[in-house]
């Protein structure tokens, strides 16, 4: 349970996080948002990944885990002290050929319902590159992800006092805005509903374009529609501000992320139900967004 500002109990958002560490500067992120993320009796397990050894051991880039299992245990130590005091942690050295795959297989056997990464190791502030742990993560996940920007951890306190959603209307959205809601409820913070009207030109090109204002009155009033019918069913009294933008939508959505605390977004990448596969657009919104991200999975 979490205790709000007004004294009220809710139930914890998520009952397991799984968090990605090896005593970098990106884990030290990840390890920030996962206590932020994580109620009173959240269960966090801290997951240092090495390789199965052979080849793997001498060809695995540093970004992919720890050389061996005594140094995903010494990097692991690092953890524990900034976690000093906290019940119900547990430290796992995972054996894997990846960081990504190890932290797949601990979050399925601990039935985790978040992990939770550092952005990047290299590149530009909080960018994700191809091939990273966190973009390796996203892919197939059993669960929902986090991920924390570049330099999170130095924040005196990381607040979650805005909390925005990007909603299209699909059932993805309207998942997504479900989670969104209750992580507000939890934190007390403010929820803010964003759509994103793309020109119409994008489908039928220069033609398109005259019939752009009718176009978009419609889609306003569609998605206005579909937000309301969202909203009506989650627990009474959910309240949230509606922002209804026209751009592209991930180049918008990451503006946006430049005022909010937390962004979160459903997948929209077809695969299993409870597996994330993120499509173009959480893609790029993963690897450049200016606050944490979420990303819940098709049917999570």
């Amino acid at each position: 349970m979490t205790r709000r500002a007004d004294g009220r109990s809710v139930p914890a958002m998520f009952q397991t996080i799984a968090i990605g560490f090896d005593d970098s500067a990106s884990a030290h992120d990840a390890l920030a948002l996962a206590r932020a993320l994580a109620d009173d009796d959240t269960r966090l397990v801290v997951v240092c990944a090495h390789p199965t050894g052979g080849l793997t051991a001498r060809v695995m880039p540093p970004e992919h885990g720890a050389a061996d299992e005594e140094d995903a245990t010494a990097r692991l130590a690092a953890a524990r002290a900034l976690l000093d005091g906290r019940a119900g942690v547990e430290y796992v050295a995972q054996e894997a050929t990846s960081a990504a795959a190890g932290l797949h297989a601990v979050a399925e056997d601990r039935d985790a319902d978040l992990i939770v990464v550092g952005s990047s190791h290299r590149g530009r502030m909080g960018r994700i590159l191809p091939g990273t742990t966190a973009a390796q993560v996203l892919h197939a996940a059993p669960c929902a992800v986090a991920v924390a920007p570049a330099g999170l951890h130095n924040a005196e306190v990381v607040r979650l006092k805005t909390i925005g959603v990007a909603f299209d209307g699909s059932a993805e959205a309207v998942q997504a805005l479900a989670g969104a809601a209750a992580l507000a409820r939890a934190r007390d913070a403010q929820l803010r509903v964003i759509a994103v009207i793309e020109p119409v030109t994008q489908t039928f090109g220069w033609a398109g374009a005259w019939m752009y204002p009718e176009f978009r009155d419609d889609a306003v009033q569609a998605v206005q529609t579909d937000i309301d019918r969202a909203l009506a069913d989650l627990p009474q009294g959910t309240q949230a501000e509606v922002r209804i933008i026209d751009g592209m939508a991930a180049t918008e959505l990451l503006r946006a992320s430049e005022r909010l605390d937390l962004l979160v977004m459903g997948s929209r990448s077809f695969g299993p139900v409870g597996r994330l596969l993120v499509g173009s657009v959480a893609a790029r919104v993963a690897g450049s967004c200016a606050c944490p991200l979420i990303v819940f999975p098709r049917g999570g």
